[in-house]
C-alpha cells in the first residue's frame, strides 16, 4: 500500500477523533495495521492515544507494547513530550519501561545512522531533481509521493536521506551543519554516478526539506545548483534563511515556492518571499487556497508550473 493511501488513513483517523467517533477510529486504525505493517509505530501510537481518550489505559499500554514486540519503536521524546493524549500513562511503571526500551533502541540506532541516496527515473533524462524529504519522513515515502510527477519517466530523481535519526525510519534536517555534510556527500554520489554535468539540475524539497533546499541553493559553492522548488517550506525560524538570502553568493538563483494559505508556516513564508524580492531573486509564489501543510491535490500540474518557471 502506498504512502498516499496511508496519509488518507491518517487524515480520516484525525477527523474521526476530532468528532469523538473513537470506536470508529479504532476500527479504522486496526484495519490499517494489516495494510501498513511498516507504519505500525504511528498506528499503534494513535490507537493508544484514542484508548487514553476513552480512559482505557491498559488497552493503550497493550498497543504500545505490541509495536515494540513487532520490532518498531519511537524516539522516547515523542511519547513523553509530544503525545499529549498519553498523559494518563506517564506515571505508570509499564509506560516508564516502554520509554526506557525506546531510549535504548534509539541511542543504538542513532550511532549507526548515516546518509543514504535512492535514485529513480530516467538516467537519460535532461532534467535531474534532487529531492529532500519532509521532517519525519524518509526516501521511500517521499519517492512514492513524487511518483505522480514522473509517470512519463521524463526526469531523473535523486532522493537523499538525512543521517539525523528522528524516530523509527524517520529523519530530520534539524542540524544545518550535518544537513550540509549529508547533502554534499549524497549529491556528489548522484552527480558522479549519473553525469549531472550534462543535465539541468533542480533542488526540490518539502517542509523542512524545502527550507534546506532554498538554503542549499543560496550558496553556489555547496552543490552548484541554481534552481529550487520549495513545497510548503517549514520556516520555524526565518532568521537563518533571511541572513543567507541577504548574503548569498549564487547570483543566478531562480526558484518557486508552493504553499497553502492554511499552512502553519504561511506567515513566515510571506516574510521570506519579501526578502527574496528585496534581493531581486526571481521566485514564483504559488498559493493554494485552503491548503494546509501537504502536497497540492493537483500536484503534477502545480509542479509543472513551478518547473516551467525555474527552467525559464
Amino acid at each position: 500500500m502506498s504512502i498516499i493511501n496511508f496519509i488518507k488513513v491518517q487524515q480520516q483517523a484525525i477527523k474521526l477523533i476530532e468528532e469523538k467517533n473513537y470506536e470508529e477510529a479504532l476500527i479504522l486504525l486496526e484495519d490499517a495495521k494489516v495494510k501498513f505493517p511498516n507504519k505500525l509505530d504511528r498506528l499503534g501510537q494513535w490507537k493508544a492515544e484514542t484508548y487514553c481518550l476513552l480512559g482505557e489505559n491498559e488497552k493503550a499500554l497493550y498497543e504500545l507494547n505490541e509495536v515494540l514486540e513487532k520490532g518498531l519503536w519511537w524516539n522516547p521524546v515523542i511519547l513523553k513530550n509530544f503525545a499529549q493524549e498519553l498523559g494518563p500513562l506517564k506515571e505508570l511503571e509499564d509506560f516508564k519501561l516502554i520509554i526506557e526500551k525506546c531510549r535504548e533502541i534509539y541511542d543504538l540506532q542513532k550511532q549507526s545512522s548515516k546518509p543514504d541516496l535512492k535514485v529513480k527515473g530516467n538516467e537519460n533524462a535532461e532534467i535531474a531533481l534532487f529531492a529532500l524529504h519532509w521532517k519525519g519522513s524518509n526516501t521511500d515515502d517521499f519517492s512514492q509521493q513524487l511518483a505522480e510527477i514522473n509517470t512519463s519517466n521524463e526526469y531523473l530523481l535523486g532522493f537523499p536521506q538525512s543521517s539525523q535519526l528522528l524516530s523509527h525510519h524517520c529523519y530530520s534536517w534539524d542540524d544545518p551543519d550535518i544537513a550540509k555534510r549529508d547533502l554534499v556527500e549524497t549529491f556528489k554520489q548522484f552527480k558522479n554516478r549519473y553525469n549531472l554535468k550534462e543535465k539541468e539540475n533542480v533542488i526540490l524539497g518539502a517542509s523542512q526539506g524545502a527550507k534546506v533546499a532554498i538554503e542549499m541553493t543560496l550558496d553556489q559553492e555547496i552543490l552548484g545548483v541554481n534552481r529550487f522548488i520549495a513545497i510548503v517550506p517549514g520556516f520555524q525560524d526565518v532568521k537563518r534563511t533571511e541572513y543567507l538570502i541577504r548574503n548569498h553568493s549564487n547570483k543566478n538563483i531562480r526558484g518557486c515556492i508552493i504553499t497553502g494559505d492554511k499552512d502553519p508556516f504561511y506567515d513566515q513564508t510571506l516574510k521570506i518571499i519579501d526578502v527574496l524580492k528585496s534581493e531581486n531573486i526571481p521566485c514564483k509564489f504559488i498559493v493554494q487556497e485552503g491548503m494546509g501543510h501537504t502536497l497540492p491535490e493537483d500536484f503534477p500540474k502545480v509542479f509543472q508550473d513551478a518547473l516551467d518557471y525555474v527552467m525559464n
